[in-house]
C-alpha cells in the first residue's frame, strides 16, 4: 500500500494504491481517493501494462515547479495533472501573471498534483479523460516516498 496525503500538519486529502496483481506484463491496483469527512470515498480497480505503470512512476519523478505535466498510462483509468506553481496563467480581469524570479528563492517548492479517475471507464463505457478527481499539495520528498513505496511492491510481487 502506498498513500500520498496533503503537506500539512492534519492531512484530510489522500491517495492510496494497493497493487493486486503484478506479473511480467501488467499490474492491477486499487486506487482510493479521500477527501476529508465531506465526500464519500472514491475508488476504482485499474489495470495497464507494467511498463506503463513504471514509467507512469519514472515520470512522477521528474516534475518540476515551471512546467505542466499530465502523466497518464496508454490504458484507461488514471490521469494525473501537475500544475506548476510558478507558471503563467491567465486570471481573468488580471491577464497572465507569474511569480517574479526573485520572489521564488523565497517560497518553499510544492507540487498540486490532480488525480483523475476515468468515468467511462469505471462505467463500463467507452474510455475518457474525465472523472472524479482530488487536489493534493505535496512536497518532492511526499512524491518520491509514495514512488519509492511503490515500486517495492511492483518489485515483491
Amino acid at each position: 500500500m502506498a498513500l500520498l496525503q496533503d503537506y500539512f500538519d492534519q492531512p484530510i486529502c489522500e491517495v492510496e494504491i494497493n497493487l493486486v496483481v503484478v506479473n511480467e506484463s501488467s499490474v492491477k491496483f486499487n486506487i482510493k481517493l479521500r477527501s476529508g469527512n465531506c465526500f464519500p470515498e472514491i475508488s476504482s480497480e485499474i489495470v495497464c501494462m507494467r511498463k506503463d505503470f513504471l514509467k507512469l512512476l519514472d515520470d512522477l519523478r521528474q516534475i518540476d515547479t515551471k512546467h505542466l505535466s499530465m502523466l497518464e498510462t496508454h490504458d484507461p483509468g488514471l490521469c494525473i495533472y501537475h500544475i506548476p506553481l510558478f507558471g503563467s496563467y491567465y486570471y481573468p480581469g488580471h491577464g497572465f501573471l507569474q511569480i517574479p524570479e526573485h520572489e521564488r528563492d523565497e517560497w518553499e517548492p510544492y507540487y498540486r498534483l490532480i488525480f483523475v479517475l476515468d468515468a467511462g471507464e469505471k462505467n463500463n463505457h467507452s474510455a475518457s479523460e474525465t472523472g472524479p478527481a482530488l487536489c493534493l499539495k505535496v512536497k518532492m520528498e511526499q512524491i518520491n516516498e509514495f514512488v519509492e513505496s511503490l515500486l517495492s511492491e511492483v518489485n515483491r510481487f
